[in-house]
């Protein structure tokens, strides 16, 4: 598939999606929607790969692209060959002036390339909430997610979708070790009947958030546990 508009329940400031790896993801999350997506359709995933066609397929300009939306370049069963080369394409296309959202939930695979990250460019980590749930995700702890994001010296966003029920106060000592630039929070879209905040609470974490200063964005399926509120 090539570099294609970004439309559904995507980030608002996102303009383009951008996978030049894809394949079958290592952490398994229950809530997966691209797991979901194929399910229905009865497609089944092959083991990850480099796809030649659209990483030169990266033609748009001005635009804030979403790269590798349907899987994570950060995984450690993905070679450091094709995340160099990736990094490559955007780096070597200045001409373009784009924006490049790079998300993971593998901070520390991250941080290997941390020097190579500019200006144009900004993590977004996936944390759900501080506490554990290993029967929905095969992917790092979030407490081992929030301490290597710690060690990131640059600007970040975390992301919390689904968000997952968590402990406020654990919550804002974790994140003091590194303040995001912004949290992007949404709700279970594909109601996998997960452990899911109070409305209470998540007024409470937006207000703590918006208070030391985060941007808060708020995505359309939040509406779902905060109708008045999102």
């Amino acid at each position: 598939m090539p570099l294609r508009k970004a439309t559904g329940n995507m980030y608002g400031f996102v303009t383009h999606i951008w996978n030049p790896v894809k394949g079958k993801c290592g952490y398994g999350c229950s809530y997966c929607y691209v797991k979901r997506i194929n399910k229905r359709f009865g497609r089944e995933l092959r083991e990850p790969y480099l796809d030649e066609k659209e990483l030169y397929a990266l033609n748009v300009r001005g635009g804030y692209v979403f790269v590798c939306s349907s899987c994570d370049l950060f995984h450690d069963d993905i070679p450091s060959e094709w995340i160099r080369t990736v990094r490559s394409v955007t780096e070597n296309n200045p001409a373009f002036d784009n924006r490049y959202l790079w998300h993971t939930k593998n901070p520390e695979r991250a941080l290997e390339f941390q020097d190579r990250f500019g200006e144009n460019d900004m993590l977004c980590v996936t944390i759900e909430t501080n506490r554990e749930y290993p029967e929905i995700s095969k992917a790092p702890s979030p407490l081992y997610r929030f301490y290597a994001i710690g060690d990131w010296g640059k600007p970040w966003m975390l992301t919390m979708e689904p968000i997952l029920d968590f402990n406020l106060e654990d919550l804002a000592v974790y994140l003091g070790r590194n303040m995001p630039v912004q949290v992007n929070i949404g709700a279970d879209s594909g109601r996998n009947n997960l452990p899911e905040p109070s409305p209470e609470k998540l007024k409470e974490f937006i207000g703590w958030l918006e208070w030391k200063g985060v941007t808060v964005h708020r995505k359309k399926n939040l509406g779902r546990l905060l109708p008045k509120w999102a």
